[in-house]
């Protein structure tokens, strides 16, 4: 006999198995969901008072990628019960356009009005790898070669040649040649400008301790607007070469049951205990910008925090929008070091000027890359 029954209000296999299918991708859709709508909204939540949540919020992009997955396999399978994996998606779409905007490349401005500005944090200008090709400083070369009207760096701490860094007599004659103004504030907070720029002494005390937060400020006149540049570094989560390894362990699952939870724990608890001294700097942030700022403002910079964090956040609430969701076309990745491929470096404004495009460079002498903003000056 077939173990198929007659219609005899008896279920079939094949309607058992059906249920059970259902049953189980309706489950995983809606943990799905639920994982990507709590990630995508744990930014909102201030670090100081639930310090696990940034560790939530980083976990955005793996929700994000299951979803897609998700809805896929249901469109395929089970038609009838997308809505709930869609609904996790719809919930999540701001967040989801913050992280991999969709904009096409917008039409090309004048340079009568327009300028270049870029933010690298250079790693002191050494070379992760200890690779100079060509026995000069790839980082400086870049620059030079890029050409960007204003350059903001963070971990710059001078410039001079250096032959255990590699940089030339003629790569600082070339820097100096074609940026008049060279300045750097609070030990490592670089600015290179075409445009007349200078410092503004806020009266920030960088602390000395590893990965503290630094500042450098300046105050810049482009096309006759005067606009304030904040060159900021983030409190960082002070992660050495073996927890970088062990970040890369646990992103490939490598390592024991016990040995992968050990790990996690350890890294939860690095980002618990920077992610709320972050907020910290950012209030300071906002106090030097309403202090100094005027109504022409840019943050750039090192911020060691992703996409929709709380310190971002805060910056929005001061009228201050990031560029890359406003000109960009999928996810940027702007650290390359460690397994820790997330974008912790970014460019906010406001005031009389708009962003028409951002891009990020691919080189690796740092452990970021450089990304560099093309601004408009409007009259608002």
């Amino acid at each position: 006999m077939s173990n198929k029954t007659k219609n005899d209000g008896k279920p079939t296999t094949r309607s058992v198995w059906h249920k059970i299918v259902t049953g189980v991708l309706l489950t995983a859709d809606a943990g799905v969901a639920l994982g990507l709508t709590v990630s995508a909204y744990a930014g909102s939540i201030n670090p100081v008072s639930h310090p696990t949540a940034p560790a939530v919020a980083m976990t955005f992009p793996i929700w994000l990628a299951a979803a897609v997955a998700a809805l896929v396999v249901t469109l395929l399978v089970r038609i009838k019960i997308a809505p709930v994996i869609g609904l996790g998606i719809i919930a999540s779409l701001p967040s989801i356009l913050n992280f991999s905007p969709l904009h096409l490349p917008g039409k090309p401005v004048s340079e009568d009005n327009s300028f270049t500005l870029m933010s690298y944090n250079v790693f002191g200008l050494k070379s992760q790898h200890d690779q100079y090709p060509g026995d000069v400083n790839p980082t400086l070369s870049y620059i030079i070669n890029q050409d960007p009207d204003i350059v903001c760096m963070q971990e710059m701490h001078a410039l001079y040649a250096s032959p255990s860094q590699h940089v030339t007599a003629a790569q600082i004659d070339s820097i100096h040649h074609q940026y008049p103004y060279v300045l750097i504030a609070n030990e490592s907070q670089a600015i290179f400008s075409k445009f007349p720029v200078e410092p503004v002494q806020t009266g920030f005390q960088h602390r000395k301790e590893s990965g503290a937060a630094n500042l450098g400020c300046f105050r810049a006149e482009i096309h006759g607007k005067k606009i304030t540049i904040f060159n900021v570094h983030l409190q960082s989560f002070s992660l050495g070469p073996q927890e970088r390894e062990m970040f890369k362990d646990l992103a490939r699952l490598k390592g024991s049951e016990q040995e992968i939870a050990n790990m996690r724990s350890h890294l939860i608890n690095k980002i618990r205990e920077a992610a709320p001294q972050r907020v910290t700097d950012t209030e300071e942030l906002i106090r030097y910008i309403k202090k100094y700022g005027g109504p022409n403002v840019i943050i750039c910079g090192d911020f060691n925090d992703v996409p929709g964090s709380y310190p971002l956040r805060m910056l929005a609430e001061e009228h201050f929008r990031e560029v890359y969701p406003e000109v960009g076309f999928g996810p940027m990745i702007t650290y390359n070091s460690g397994g820790f491929y997330f974008r912790i470096d970014h460019i906010l404004y406001r005031g009389d000027m708009r962003p028409v495009s951002m891009s990020r460079g691919s080189l690796k002498s740092s452990d970021h890359y450089p990304i560099t903003a093309t601004f408009e000056i409007t009259d608002q």
